[in-house]
């Protein structure tokens, strides 16, 4: 895992998912949000590294835009400023999802790994603004 903090966009993955969104035609950014954190959320397999990555990416992202004050990854920033969509209670509810999926132990490898280097309080801190940004479930 090519990760230097424990925020969500200080990984490679991540950074990687967020510019291919940018590359996209404006109308398949939420698509492509709402595939990434269904596919994470949802899968019954072996979630990698990067497909949590992606994930949590996509759900911050969808935080962002619901509070931009929670947005303070400069990375992070920049990805959400070139992005255009609108955070509707459909990606709100798949972000949460995905925020949950990330923090369940079970055939996880980006828990594992965080586990494994005794940092997910560090990661869960990281994260939780951006959780709570999302407000609670409809």
């Amino acid at each position: 895992m090519g990760a230097w903090g424990f925020g969500p966009f200080e990984n490679d993955s991540a950074l990687d998912f967020a510019g291919d969104l940018g590359d996209l035609p404006p109308e398949s950014v939420v698509p492509a949000l709402a595939a990434a954190m269904r596919d994470a959320a949802t899968s019954d397999e072996y979630l990698e590294v990067d497909d949590i990555g992606n994930a949590l990416a996509a759900a911050c992202l969808v935080a962002g835009r619901v509070d931009p004050s929670v947005m303070t990854d400069p990375n992070g920033k920049d990805h959400l400023e070139t992005l255009a969509f609108e955070a509707d209670p459909e990606l709100r509810r798949l972000a949460r999802a995905a925020f949950a999926r990330a923090f369940m132990p079970h055939d996880n490898e980006w828990y594992d790994l965080w586990d494994e280097a005794e940092a997910l309080d560090k990661v869960r801190a990281a994260h939780e603004p951006y959780l709570l940004a999302l407000g609670p479930a409809d």
